[in-house]
């Protein structure tokens, strides 16, 4: 009796997986990064994006949310930037178009080893250069995850900045899904900006520390932001600012979640 009794699990693993009926996980860690690249050269104007890739490969991050993201520029060397760093990184790369530059467009862009069901640019409203924030809907737990890559409005006068993140808000709030919010907010946790988003259920993931610039840091303003939606509960489980100095201007910020399915 004993034996059987032992016997028992197995059997159940053995026809679950007969039938195909293998039970799903209830929950998975995800790692995001989100870096500002300066269009793929160090802050002494030194073209480095084969470094910065093997640099992204390094922190095996589910979802990579780059900004300042050159596509066939003359400053760059009319290289398609994310089509490298997806290739480096063997992950799905894509690109949102802020505006046409030096032979090229420049924009930012989103690396995901998640399957990739989705993908739009939202065109914000203009700031001193055009935005977008760049949607892609992952699949977790065969759910949608919305994540959103942005870059604001960049001068001292919040004006811009503000407005464009009430304007994406506003687009987000129509949506009933879980979501990551990342990339150069150019705010820090204090400003009106980033209060928005904190007043509308995003909760920020790494701790607070100066992202910018990197040689020595001074400004908080790069942020991985994520909110519980329809199907999946996502936790902050904490992150930092990396000790990388020299391949850009800016230091990456890697956060950790975990992403739980929910009730319907």
């Amino acid at each position: 009796m004993r034996d059987l009794f032992r016997l028992v699990p197995i059997l159940l693993l053995v026809t679950a997986c007969a039938t195909g009926r293998a039970r799903q996980p209830e929950s998975v860690e995800l790692t995001i990064l989100t870096w500002n690249i300066l269009h793929g050269a160090s802050a002494e104007g030194e073209l480095n994006l084969e470094a910065k890739g093997r640099y992204i490969s390094e922190q095996a991050a589910d979802l990579v949310f780059l900004q300042e993201i050159d596509e066939n520029c003359e400053r760059s060397g009319h290289v398609d930037q994310m089509t490298v760093l997806g290739r480096i990184s063997a992950m799905d790369a894509a690109f949102g178009t802020f505006m046409p530059y030096q032979g090229g467009r420049y924009g930012l862009g989103t690396l995901s080893s998640l399957p990739v069901s989705a993908t739009r640019s939202l065109r914000l409203p203009e700031g001193d250069e055009p935005r977008v924030a760049l949607w892609r809907e992952v699949r977790v737990l065969e759910r949608p995850l919305l994540t959103v890559n942005v870059h604001f409005n960049w001068t001292k006068d919040d004006t811009f900045r503000y407005v464009q993140a009430r304007a994406l808000l506003a687009e987000l709030e129509t949506l009933d899904l879980p979501m990551i919010v990342a990339g150069d907010f150019n705010d820090t946790p204090d400003s009106r900006t980033m209060r928005a988003f904190f007043d509308a259920g995003f909760e920020p993931v790494e701790a607070p520390g100066p992202s910018w610039n990197a040689r020595a840091p001074s400004r908080d303003i790069d942020h991985i932001l994520v909110r519980s939606g329809q199907g999946l509960r996502v936790e902050p489980l904490g992150g930092e600012v990396l000790e990388e100095l020299s391949l850009s201007d800016h230091r990456p910020v890697r956060g950790r979640i975990r992403v739980r399915t929910s009730a319907p």
